[in-house]
C-alpha cells in the first residue's frame, strides 16, 4: 500500500504537469492554426494523435471517420465556434464532415515533412553517389588518356627521331645521286673525248703508215735512181770466154 500511495504520490503531479503543459500546447496552436483555418485552403490533420470526422460541426453529432494524422483536407467552411467542414479525399473517394480547428493546422506534419526531407535527402546522396561514380569513372579515364598520350608522345619523339635520321640519309642520297650523276656526265664526256682521240690517233696511225710507205717507196725509188744513173760499167767478155 505504501508503494501504491508513494507511485501514485510521484506520478500523479508528473501526469498533472503533462496534461497542463499538454493543454497550454493545445490553447497555443489553437489559437495560432486556428486563425489560419480559411475557407477554399488545404490544411492537415494534426500527427499527435487520430482526429475524429464527425458529421456535424459540434461534439454531439456522431462520428463518421477517424482522420489519420497528417491527412491532408480542404476547408469547405468554418462557423463561429471553431469547427471546419473539411473534404477529404481516398483512393478516388471523398468523404465530406467535420473537425475542431484545432486540430487542423496549415502545413504538413512534421513527420509528412521529415518523410519528404528524407526521400529528398535519398535522392541527393543517390544522385551524389551517381555523380562520384561518373567523378571516379572520369578520373580512371583521364588516367588512362594521359597514359596513352604519354605513349604517343614517346612514339611520336621516336619517329621524329627516325624521320630526321632518314632526311640526313635521304639527304646524303641526294648528294650521292647527284654526285653519281656528275661522275657518269663526266665519264660520258670523258668516253666521248676517248673516242676521238682514238679516232684521230688512228688516223695519225693511217697517215704515219702513209707517209712512211711514201718516205720508203721514195727512198726506194731514188735508190734505183741512183743505180740506174751511177752503176759501174762491167768489163766485156772476150770471145771465148765463158
Amino acid at each position: 500500500m505504501k508503494k501504491s500511495n508513494t507511485f501514485n504520490l510521484i506520478v500523479a503531479p508528473v501526469a498533472k504537469g503533462i496534461i497542463i503543459a499538454s493543454l497550454f500546447s493545445l490553447s497555443l496552436t489553437s489559437h495560432s492554426v486556428h486563425a489560419a483555418v480559411t475557407p477554399g485552403y488545404t490544411n492537415y490533420v494534426t500527427d499527435t494523435f487520430k482526429v475524429p470526422m464527425r458529421r456535424g460541426g459540434g461534439t454531439n453529432f456522431k462520428i463518421s471517420r477517424m482522420m489519420p494524422p497528417g491527412a491532408p483536407v480542404k476547408i469547405l467552411e468554418v462557423n463561429g465556434e471553431g469547427w471546419a467542414q473539411v473534404e477529404y479525399k481516398k483512393k478516388g473517394k471523398t468523404y465530406t464532415g467535420w473537425m475542431h480547428s484545432t486540430t487542423l493546422q496549415n502545413m504538413p506534419v512534421a513527420r509528412v515533412r521529415l518523410e519528404k526531407q528524407i526521400r529528398k535527402t535519398t535522392a541527393l546522396e543517390e544522385k551524389l553517389n551517381g555523380l562520384q561514380h561518373e567523378l571516379k569513372t572520369l578520373k580512371e579515364r583521364h588516367e588512362e588518356t594521359n597514359q596513352e598520350l604519354s605513349s604517343v608522345k614517346q612514339e611520336k619523339f621516336e619517329l621524329t627521331q627516325a624521320l630526321t635520321r632518314l632526311k640526313s640519309i635521304s639527304s646524303n642520297a641526294v648528294n650521292l645521286d647527284q654526285q653519281n650523276q656528275e661522275m657518269k656526265q663526266r665519264l660520258s664526256t670523258l668516253e666521248d673525248q676517248n673516242a676521238i682521240m682514238r679516232e684521230q690517233i688512228d688516223q695519225s696511225e693511217d697517215a704515219i703508215k702513209r707517209q712512211w710507205f711514201l718516205t720508203g717507196g721514195g727512198v726506194l725509188l731514188f735508190g734505183l735512181l741512183l743505180g740506174r744513173f751511177f752503176r759501174i760499167p762491167a768489163k766485156r767478155k772476150k770471145w771465148g770466154e765463158i
